[in-house]
C-alpha cells in the first residue's frame, strides 16, 4: 500500500483554499468532502487506480497532505507519486508563497517533522 505524505506552507486559510481544493476535486473528477472547518478527505479514481488525499490545515498556515492507494510501493508507487505531485504544483501555484516543506520518502517514517537548521 502506497502512502505519501507533504507539508506546504504557507497556505491561505478561508474561502480561497477552499476554491482550490474544489477546483482541482471538479477537474479531476473527485469527491471532496469537508470532515470539519480544518480537515477534508478528496477520494478519486484514476487509471482504476482508487486514491484518498487526506488534507489537514495546522496552526492557521499548514497544510500536511496525505495521500494513499493500494499500489505497491516494491517500484515505488510511480502513479501515486505523480498525482501527489500534481497536487502539490497546483496548490503552491494558485498560492504563490506557499512551498512543500517537508516531504516524506517512501522508506522512512510518516510522522517525521522538518527539520529546522540549527544556527
Amino acid at each position: 500500500m502506497a502512502r505519501f505524505e507533504a507539508l506546504i506552507t504557507p497556505v491561505i486559510d478561508g474561502n480561497d483554499l477552499r476554491e482550490t481544493l474544489d477546483q482541482i476535486a471538479q477537474q479531476w473528477g473527485g469527491s471532496l468532502t469537508w470532515l470539519d472547518r480544518r480537515n477534508a478527505s478528496l477520494d478519486l479514481v484514476s487509471a482504476g487506480l482508487q486514491l484518498k488525499f487526506l488534507l489537514e490545515l495546522r496552526r492557521g498556515d499548514d497544510l500536511l497532505l496525505l495521500v494513499t492507494s493500494r499500489e505497491g510501493m516494491g517500484a515505488g508507487a510511480p502513479r501515486t507519486q505523480e498525482l501527489l505531485e500534481k497536487l502539490l504544483a497546483w496548490i503552491t501555484g494558485r498560492m504563490p508563497r506557499s512551498q512543500v516543506t517537508y516531504r516524506s520518502d517512501r522508506d522512512g517514517p510518516i510522522r517525521r517533522a522538518p527539520q529546522v537548521p540549527i544556527r
